[in-house]
Order: C-alpha cells, then structure tokens, then sequence
C-alpha cells in the first residue's frame, strides 16, 4: 500500500519539481514552453555547456542585475557564459521553486525564485525572471534579470520565500 501511495503522490507533485533532479539536469535543450526553456537555461550551467546557453538565447539576448543598493549591472552574459563553459558537470547546481508564467501569444515572462549551489554548497539565491518570446516555434530568453537575497538568508530563503 505504502509504495501505491508514494507513487501517486509523486505524480501528483508539480512538472518542475522533477525538472531538479541530478537526471533531469542531464537532458537535452526543451525550447518547447517558456518554464522549459528556463530550465534548459540551468540545464546548460549543471552540465557546464557554454554551447546550451546559445542555444536558449535569442541572438542578443541580454542579463542583467538589480542589486540591493537600486544599481542595476550591464549585460552579463557573457561573462556568466564563459564561467558556464569552465564548470565541470554537477559543479553548479541553480535550483528553481514557486516558478511562475504568464504569457500572451508569443510574448511570455517567467518568474523564478533560485537557491544556487556550487560544489554542494549554497552560493546565492534570489529571484529571476526572464522574458522569452516565441520564435520559429521555439521559446527563447530575450531578457534576463535577477536580484539576490541577503547571502545569510539562503539556508531558509526557500521556506520563507513567498510570492509578492
């Protein structure tokens, strides 16, 4: 009765919470919803894929940064790309959770609270969000954004996260 139970509650458990697990990690590029597309975007970084992020990008696709002091940081996909590339597979793991879409044709934003680890420890959290906009089919990220969480508060960010 006990294994029934647990694998109807597993099925019942949200799309993206089986998008964080080390297996899901390892697939291939899913451009085919926005949320997907986010999560090929981490994919990419989990498996240390430079090649991956081009691939989820829109050609001038650009991140930024909103910091805690109102500064808001130029594009820094590239550099974010290049670390991407140095990363062994599994090194840097960018959980999402209470991730949240809107979309309107083929316009859509994702919002995407994020807990990163690298080599198994918490390295940041905040929140990102990413516009994508469907193209050819595909979902792609146009814009990017995120702001951090105060570094001691990552450890319970999850738990205390809640939607605005």
């Amino acid at each position: 009765m006990r294994p029934l139970l647990f694998a109807i509650l597993l099925a019942c458990l949200p799309q993206f919470s089986a998008a964080q697990t080390a297996d899901h990690m390892l697939g291939p590029v899913d451009l085919t919803t926005p949320e997907n597309a986010v999560y090929s975007l981490m994919r990419g970084m989990y498996q240390g894929d430079a090649d991956m992020i081009d691939q989820v990008m829109l050609e001038g696709g650009v991140f930024r940064r909103a910091l805690p002091d109102g500064q808001v940081t130029e594009d820094g996909l590239s550099n974010w790309k290049s670390w991407v590339g140095t990363l062994d597979v599994g090194t840097a793991h960018e959980e999402l959770f209470s991730v949240e879409s809107m979309q309107y044709g083929n316009l859509a934003t994702v919002w995407a609270p994020f807990i990163i680890s690298v080599n198994g420890k918490i390295a940041n959290c905040g929140v990102n969000t990413m516009t994508l906009a469907q193209t050819d089919g595909e979902w792609k990220i146009v814009f990017g954004m995120d702001t951090p969480a105060p570094k001691d508060s990552c450890h319970s960010f999850k738990a205390t996260y809640s939607t605005p």
